[in-house]
Order: structure tokens, then sequence, then C-alpha cells
């Protein structure tokens, strides 16, 4: 996942701030951002001994508290889903237009 770190010392003026962004977009991979979120998520289930679906269950029934962990846990795992919905998409799309389209011979 493309990060853009700042600091106080080294602030990019908005033009340039819009170019890095463009190019951090540019560059990203969703089926990559996808491994790592679910790679995260692999961590925390290890750590506390649940699968994120429980979890993330508990957690909308108030039942996990909302401590910064369990909020990040909660974050990382909406983002997994989204991101997941997207990249299926995504191939249902390339799959149906594929059919679609005819294959040159």
């Amino acid at each position: 996942m493309a990060r853009l770190v700042f600091t106080k010392d080294n602030l990019p003026t908005p033009e340039e701030f819009e170019r890095m962004l463009a190019d951090a977009i540019e560059k990203s991979n969703p089926v990559d951002e996808l491994v790592e979120l679910a790679q995260e998520l692999y961590e925390l289930e290890q750590e506390f001994g649940m699968k994120s679906a429980d979890f993330y269950e508990r957690y909308q029934h108030g039942e996990m508290g909302d401590s910064q962990e369990v909020m990040h846990w909660a974050m990382l795992y909406q983002s997994f889903l989204e991101r997941k919905k997207r990249v299926e998409a995504a191939l249902v799309r390339e799959a149906v237009w594929r059919e679609i389209e005819p294959v040159p011979a």
C-alpha cells in the first residue's frame, strides 16, 4: 500500500502533494493491497486467537470494547471487505467483458 509520509520539516506544496498523490494512486495495485490487509488481519487473528469475521461480528454488537487496537482491527477489516468487494467486482466485469468481446483469431 502506498504511503505518503510527511513531517513538519518536509511538507510539500499543494502542487507537489497533488503530483505525489496521483503517482501513488497510479502505482497502487488493489490485489497487493488486499494481500497486505489480509496479512495484517492474520497477525491480529493469531494474537487474539479469533478470526476477523468473528471479531467483527462481536465488535458490531459492542462486545469488544473501544481500545485503540480494537478500533484499528475493525478499521482494517472494514478496509479489507471494501477492497475485496472492489477486486471481486472488477474480476466479474472483466470475465463478462471477455465473454462479450470477440477473441481475435
